[in-house]
């Protein structure tokens, strides 16, 4: 008994001694963890905000020369078509008079497309975000079969891998050559616009014919009003996967809601076209280059994302009755999941589920979502991108009258025909109206400072101080480093401004001066005017890491570089009551813990 009871008294001392040990390591490790764990110092904004070092906003200094006359030096814009010059060599002009017209038939041409594109990033962002949100929530993970597909540095519409090019390749085929770019002289003539067909009402207008590669409820005809004489006619791929026609799409066209749910109106007639080289020859004669054609009445109603292929083998070759389509299968992985229809097969169920288990992405979900995330967030980017292109065409439309900047004589005009110009512009005007002043604006000034805004000066040679009216900025930056005396960015482009002096002074040409520009009225008084260092970028966005109750959090905010290239101006996103880190610090990362400190604890870092 006793030696049970001394067996007993030595397991439970080495049990005591294990659970001692034990707390021991784990204490040892609590305190090593809280040794190393790295504490992120967070400042207040208002001590770092420069605001002040900017003063009131409302002047900014630059540098010019004194000019007794100047040259408007008027250049073509690229591609561009001349509608009419209104001047010749030797006629005297006023300021406002205008030089020349452009035709800008195909540059709005450039425009639309480009607001199309926009649209269509914009939609597959939407699809994008849908489809992330079905993988969070265990929807079906699938190799994406409509990849991303980048735009280049350059903006350029290759990088669609000439997808977009197909989009207005439908237009008369002169005028699609130079939308191009390969013929810039070419104006669309009246036989190349679509005429509507006799005898009928309420037609639709001819709309710039899409190459549909899926057709859907939101999906355009280029012409038709719905009716038995004249379908509403949609250009197909006539590849072999063919177009996908969803279930929306049939629901629209028996005149039902988009579900398929209620009855809106009555149904229409629709055609769906293949042509030669997805191409329609000739907008006024379509049939010309038809390959073959589907004609139906719209009677099926159907689930909306139900999908059905019509390929060019199973069209018509005329307009003649109805055709009967039998869907071509698609081979494994090409194409959306589309379940294939067999008319006299009764193993269809089969083989479909032989087909789709085939089809079975080799992603993981974790792998998926974050291909998703980053498409969104390349989505984003372009559709930023697209977005400052179409703001620059826009500029560029306002450019359709080219007006004189100067009261002078036209010494230079070319000829309109060819472009060609014995001068280095098209039209030269030389000044005689007085006195100019001549510098260059950095590009982070041009949506503060305007044609039309007055600046003042001092002369240092001849101690004079003057107002001048600046009456011209140029479109395109100017070449080689244009920063006055060093003053300048070396990372920002300048653009060369003309302003002519309002009084008549005693003043020497080619005398240097100092200029301030009042910019007061463009300044955001809430603006937060931070050193470049604080500021980070990811994707084309600003963000910081900011203090949110006793952690950091990356806070994404609405900046831009100031005027002088060493500062970030932060307008949105950030209050001087924040805290936020520096953003190159050891430990610096979301969920950090922080404590406040000091600017002169950034130099601990």
């Amino acid at each position: 008994m006793e030696k049970k009871h001394s067996i007993r008294k030595r397991l439970l001392i080495i049990f005591i001694c294990i659970v001692f040990v034990c707390g021991v390591f784990a204490g040892v490790g609590t305190l090593a963890r809280r040794a190393h764990a790295v504490t992120v110092k967070v400042i207040p904004v208002s001590d770092l905000n420069q605001a002040s070092f900017f003063g009131d906003g409302s002047d900014s200094m630059l540098y010019g020369e004194i000019s007794t006359s100047v040259t408007q030096k008027v250049s073509l814009i690229d591609d561009a078509i001349i509608s009419q010059v209104y001047v010749k060599k030797g006629d005297h002009v006023n300021v406002g008079d205008p030089l020349l017209t452009y035709d800008m038939t195909l540059k709005q041409l450039e425009l639309e497309l480009a607001r199309l594109q926009k649209q269509d990033l914009e939609n597959k962002l939407i699809k994008a975000q849908e489809r992330l949100e079905s993988l969070k929530n265990g929807g079906p993970i699938l190799d994406p079969s409509d990849d991303y597909i980048p735009i280049d540095d350059e903006d350029d519409d290759s990088a669609y891998g000439g997808g977009w090019l197909k989009a207005f390749a439908q237009l008369p085929l002169d005028i699609a050559a130079a939308v191009s770019g390969q013929n810039a002289s070419v104006v669309p003539e009246e036989s190349e616009i679509p005429k509507e067909p006799e005898g009928t009402e309420d037609v639709v207008e001819p709309v710039l014919p899409v190459l549909y590669e899926v057709l859907d409820y939101d999906s355009q005809p280029y012409q038709g009003d719905g009716s038995k004489e004249f379908p509403y006619c949609f250009l197909c791929t006539s590849s072999e996967e063919g177009v996908v026609v969803k279930g929306s799409f049939f629901n629209k066209m028996a005149g039902y809601n988009q579900e398929g749910t209620k009855e809106e109106q009555s149904s229409s007639w629709y055609r769906l076209e293949f042509h030669e080289n997805d191409h329609i020859g000739d907008a006024a004669n379509p049939s010309q280059s038809l390959l073959g054609c589907y004609i139906r009445q719209g009677k099926e109603v159907m689930d909306p994302e139900e999908e059905k292929i019509f390929t060019l083998e199973g069209a018509g070759p005329s307009d003649d009755g109805e055709t009967v389509l039998t869907p071509t299968p698609q081979a494994p992985g090409k194409g959306p999941n589309t379940k294939n229809e067999y008319e006299d097969d009764d193993d269809w169920e089969d083989d479909w589920e032989d087909w789709e288990d085939e089809e079975e992405s080799s992603m993981t979900r974790e792998e998926a979502i974050r291909y998703q995330e980053n498409n969104i967030q390349a989505y984003k980017l372009d559709i930023q991108k697209k977005a400052l292109s179409i703001s620059k065409m826009e500029k560029l439309l306002e450019q359709e009258t080219i007006s004189s900047t100067i009261q002078g004589v036209v010494t230079v005009v070319g000829d309109p025909e060819t472009g060609d110009s014995p001068g280095e512009g098209f039209i030269e005007i030389e000044s005689d109206d007085g006195f100019y002043v001549k510098g260059s604006l950095g590009e982070m000034a041009l949506e503060q400072v305007k044609v039309g805004d007055f600046i003042s000066g001092f002369t240092y040679e001849s101690g004079q101080k003057f107002s001048a009216e600046i009456r011209e900025i140029a479109i395109f930056p100017a070449e080689g480093d244009q920063g006055y005396m060093g003053m300048g960015n070396p990372n920002e482009s300048y653009y060369p401004f003309t302003a002519h002096v309002t009084e008549d002074l005693d003043m020497e040409n080619g005398e240097s001066a100092e200029l301030s520009i009042n910019m007061s009225q463009a300044r955001d008084k809430n603006a937060i005017y931070l050193d470049n260092a604080m500021v980070r970028t990811e994707g084309g966005r600003y963000y910081v890491y900011k203090d949110e109750g006793g952690k950091l959090k990356k806070q994404f905010v609405t900046a831009q570089k100031s005027s002088d290239g060493y500062s970030t101006i932060v307008t949105k996103g950030l209050s001087n009551e924040d805290k936020i880190a520096f953003p190159y610090g050891s430990g610096v990362e979301e969920g950090a813990e922080t404590k406040e400190g000091t600017t002169e604890d950034l130099y601990g870092y």
